[in-house]
């Protein structure tokens, strides 16, 4: 496969120009994309009562309490929502069961 892409870039006449800074504007938009859909995620999807679920949920509530500052064990939080590593946790409710739903 590797071979097929340099034989097919090399079919055409380009240029490599490195653009820095603000310049940059698709490269930098890319770099922010993370940050961008997370916080597009929350907002659309109606995440926000997932902060709220936390504190009344048998299965997350010690676990969040005690991430107020420091991970542990792999939980965290981060703008008020609680992760495994790279995972939202999900308390059990309707949303929960729709994003399996949705899942499989």
């Amino acid at each position: 496969m590797k071979d097929m892409q340099n034989g097919f870039l090399e079919q055409f006449p380009y240029v490599i120009k490195h653009k820095k800074g603000k310049s940059n504007i698709v490269a930098d938009a890319l770099s922010r994309k993370y940050a961008l859909l997370s916080t597009l995620e929350t907002r659309i999807f109606g995440l926000e009562p997932l902060k709220e679920m936390y504190l009344h949920d048998s299965e997350f509530f010690e676990i969040y309490a005690n991430c107020g500052k420091v991970s542990q064990n792999g939980y965290f939080r981060r703008k008020g929502y609680l992760f495994k590593e790279k995972r939202l946790c999900v308390p059990k409710c309707s949303i929960r069961d729709l994003l399996v739903k949705e899942a499989i």
